[in-house]
C-alpha cells in the first residue's frame, strides 16, 4: 500500500492507525512504513505530489500494480464540511485536462468531481471538490500502477461561508482522524482488488490512451477492459487507441468499432511459420 499525504497533519492519524515508522537514511521527502505500508509527506501543491508519489514508488521498491491513494483535505463549493469523498474526476483547473479514475470499490463513500488549483481556493465557482494535489498525484501514481488502483480519498474542510483561512494544523488532524475508519476499510478494499487484479491487469499506458480521450462509464470501463484482453491474446498493439478515427463522438462508438474490429480479426492459434 501506498499512501500519500500533503501535510504531516493529514499524516499523523494514518501513522498512528497503522503504527507506521520512519525510513531511515538522507531522504527528499518524510517516508513512514510498516509491513508493506508506506507514505509520503509530498508538501503542498501538485509538483511536489507528483515529485513525491514517483520518490515513494521508487524508495519502496518499485513494486508493479501496487494501490496508491492521495489522502487529505479539500474544499468544497458545499457546506458538507467533514464529509469524506472519493474522486471520479480529476481535472487541472489551469489546463481543462481532466483525468478519470475507475470507480470499483463500492463503499459507501459520496463520490465527486475533484478539481486541483494552484493558490488556495476561494470562489469554489462550481459544485466540486477542491485540493492542490491530486491530479499531480494521480499523472504520477498512473506511471507505478494501474488505474483501478490509484485513487484519492478527501474530507471536506472548507466551503464558501467557512474558509481554509480558518484552518490549522490542529483542525486538519481532527478531521482526518474523525473519518479514519472510513479511510481504513477503504484502505483494506483497495488492497483486496490488487490482490484480486494483479494476475490480470492491463498496462495503464494502454487504457489511459482511451480515458484521456474519452469519458468511460464504469460499465464502459469494464466493456473496454475486456475487449482490450481479448485483443492482447491475437497480438500486442502498442496503441490500440489509434485504430479508432479521430472523430470518433465518445466511448460507445469508441468500444463499438474497438469490437467490431476485434470480431472480424482471425483467431490463428498456431500460424503457419512456413
Amino acid at each position: 500500500m501506498r499512501i500519500v499525504t500533503a501535510l504531516f497533519s493529514e499524516a499523523k492519524p494514518i501513522i498512528e492507525k497503522y503504527d507506521l515508522t520512519p525510513m531511515g537514511g538522507d531522504l527528499m521527502f518524510p517516508i513512514y512504513q510498516k509491513n508493506g505500508c508506506f507514505l509520503v509527506v509530498s508538501g503542498i501543491g501538485k509538483i511536489n505530489s507528483a515529485i513525491a508519489t514517483t520518490y515513494l514508488h521508487l524508495k519502496s521498491g518499485e513494486s508493479r500494480n501496487q494501490p496508491f491513494l492521495n489522502i487529505g483535505i479539500a474544499g468544497h463549493h458545499r457546506p458538507i464540511k467533514g464529509m469524506s469523498i472519493v474522486a471520479n474526476k480529476i481535472t487541472e483547473k489551469i489546463s481543462g485536462d481532466t483525468k478519470y479514475p475507475p470507480q470499483i470499490i463500492f463503499e459507501p463513500i459520496h463520490r465527486s468531481h475533484l478539481i486541483t488549483v494552484e493558490e488556495p481556493e476561494n470562489n469554489y465557482e462550481i459544485d466540486a471538490a477542491y485540493d492542490m494535489e491530486g491530479y499531480g498525484f494521480y499523472v504520477s501514481a498512473l506511471r507505478c500502477t494501474t488505474a483501478e488502483l490509484t485513487q484519492s480519498l478527501k474530507i471536506i474542510s472548507d466551503h464558501p461561508t467557512s474558509p481554509a483561512n480558518n484552518l490549522d494544523a490542529n483542525k486538519i488532524e481532527n478531521l482526518i482522524r474523525s473519518r479514519i475508519d472510513e479511510i481504513d476499510r477503504f484502505i483494506k478494499n483497495l488492497i483486496k482488488l490488487s490482490d484480486l487484479a494483479v494476475p490480470r491487469l492491463i498496462e495503464p499506458s494502454i487504457l489511459e490512451t482511451f480515458y484521456s480521450r474519452w469519458h468511460f462509464t464504469t460499465t464502459q470501463q469494464h466493456q473496454l477492459r475486456k475487449i482490450i484482453r481479448r485483443w492482447l491474446v491475437l497480438e500486442k498493439e502498442d496503441d490500440l487507441s489509434a485504430m479508432i478515427p479521430i472523430d470518433c463522438p465518445n466511448a460507445k462508438q469508441a468500444i463499438t468499432t474497438l469490437e467490431n474490429k476485434l470480431n472480424a480479426r482471425s483467431l490463428v492459434l498456431h500460424p503457419d511459420n512456413n
